[in-house]
């Protein structure tokens, strides 16, 4: 496996809280996609954000940009999207490689991405991926 070059400095540790409230919102959204930020908010505390999925799919999400620049005005800055996969794995699919990259750069840098695996509405395996400058994609950094 390629090493990751962390996007910042630190890549923090999810708390079992953020994790329990991604889970709840994939099973809430199913069976569409369910998706949201993870950020650091003003207190300096991990919180996720829920946010709508502008695209009404099981297999799809666009994530409404009213999330970001909520998060940005309240002084939060994220460190992760995540969105839920409806009745597959926590694993990223091709439209999320190429929703991730910009050519050979992030879309969003420093940023991770989270996938929260629901099968028949219930929460599972949820996934984390990082940057990879060397790969130029998005890499496995964590699963929980």
């Amino acid at each position: 496996m390629i090493g990751i070059s962390s996007p910042s400095p630190v890549r923090p540790e999810l708390p079992d809280g953020v994790l329990a409230a991604l889970r709840a919102h994939g099973e809430r959204d199913w069976p569409r996609e369910a998706c949201g930020l993870v950020v650091i908010d003003a207190s300096g505390c991990l919180a996720a954000r829920p946010a709508r999925n502008l695209l009404d799919a099981h297999d799809a999400f666009l994530l409404d940009p009213a999330a970001l620049l909520s998060a940005r005005r309240a002084g939060e800055m994220p460190v992760a999207i995540y969105h839920s996969h409806c009745d597959a794995p926590a694993t990223l699919s091709a439209r999320d490689h190429a929703a991730a990259r910009i050519g050979d750069a992030p879309a969003w840098p420093g940023v991770d991405h989270l996938i929260v695996e629901v099968r028949a509405g219930r929460a599972g395996a949820t996934r984390r991926y990082g940057w990879c400058p060397e790969a130029a994609a998005l890499v496995t950094v964590g699963d929980r």
